[in-house]
């Protein structure tokens, strides 16, 4: 009988939560927006206004402000994709708290795109509208899969990074444009916002240890050492599985393969123990070093100041 009841009310409730997952999470228009959905009715009253959110299925507000001028400067702005050909099942009149199908970069991004990307046949929908699908250099999709990033989206990782999170979801640029997430002066911000473990200089034996290998020769001066230019190391791996992205020589003696040597070749700004002794034992060197010399420069400091006390004044 009780399990009965139970179940009883769990349908009774199913209905109810579904219709709650579909209410919508904003205040809908008092005027129908009637197609086609331009950026321009997107952006005007709902998506361009600071601080525009709406309630999610769990309750939690949702950030969903764009900002239209980044946006227009944007790859994408500046080719003429508008939100709708992204968001493609997206109506302005009402918004599920569920949200829309969530974006795959790749639909566009990869020589083959997957058959369950979407928004499904993009490269034909952009092709319809008369823009140009993205170039061969920037359809690197199947290049990404086989890095650590991609290979943790594969599993399934929850905490896996997406194209979003380095290149912004409204807001991308090219490489070589100052104001891009992955330009060279930008990775150690964007890289940090997940690994700032790796940013931070820490003990003062690290710090040193950089400073000192900052110094060796690098072949000639376009291969600085830098440690804010994680792809100058890391290269392909931190991004689409390129050979090189910076075009440093750094990974010719720094990344050498496993089995190779590699433990003693390997450099990082944060060594450990298990990958890299060379680096982690010269950091704890440098560190003892530099307490010793701190250490021996207080006593210098003390001895003179006692032997002070005593010294005669022969003026």
């Amino acid at each position: 009988m009780k399990r009965a009841v139970i179940v009883a009310v769990l349908l009774a409730l199913g209905p109810a939560a579904r219709a709650g997952e579909m209410a919508p999470g904003f205040q809908p228009p008092e005027k129908k927006i009637e197609k086609p959905y331009t950026n321009d009715k997107c952006l005007k009253n709902c998506h361009g206004v600071p601080g525009f959110s709406a309630g999610g299925a769990d309750g939690a507000l949702r950030n969903l402000y764009v900002d239209a001028g980044e946006f227009v400067l944007s790859t994408h702005g500046q080719k003429g994709v508008e939100c709708i050909d992204c968001h493609r099942d997206a109506d302005p009149n009402f918004h599920p708290r569920t949200g829309y199908p969530k974006v795959d970069c790749r639909a566009c991004h990869a020589k083959s795109p997957p058959a369950d990307a979407y928004p499904p046949d993009a490269l034909a929908w952009l092709e319809a509208k008369g823009i140009k699908p993205p170039p061969e250099e920037a359809r690197k999709a199947e290049g990404w899969l086989k890095t650590k990033h991609g290979q943790a989206f594969a599993r399934g990782d929850e905490k896996a990074p997406f194209c979003t999170d380095c290149h912004t979801a409204h807001r991308i640029r090219k490489p070589d444009d100052p104001a891009s997430t992955v330009n060279r002066a930008n990775l150690a911000a964007t890289c940090g916002r997940c690994h700032a473990d790796r940013l931070e200089t820490g003990r003062a034996g690290v710090w040193l240890a950089r400073f000192r290998i900052g110094a060796h020769g690098k072949g000639d001066l376009i291969n600085r050492y830098d440690v804010t230019e994680c792809a100058s190391c890391h290269q392909g791996e931190a991004a689409h599985g390129e050979k090189t992205v910076t075009g440093q020589a750094c990974p010719i003696c720094h990344r050498v393969a496993k089995g190779k040597g590699r433990e003693w070749a390997t450099l990082h700004v944060r060594p450990d123990s298990g990958d890299q002794p060379l680096a982690w034992a010269l950091s704890w060197l440098y560190e003892a070093g530099f307490w010793v010399a701190v250490a021996g420069g207080v006593l210098i400091a003390v001895f003179w100041g006692f032997t002070s006390l005593f010294r005669r004044d022969d003026g």
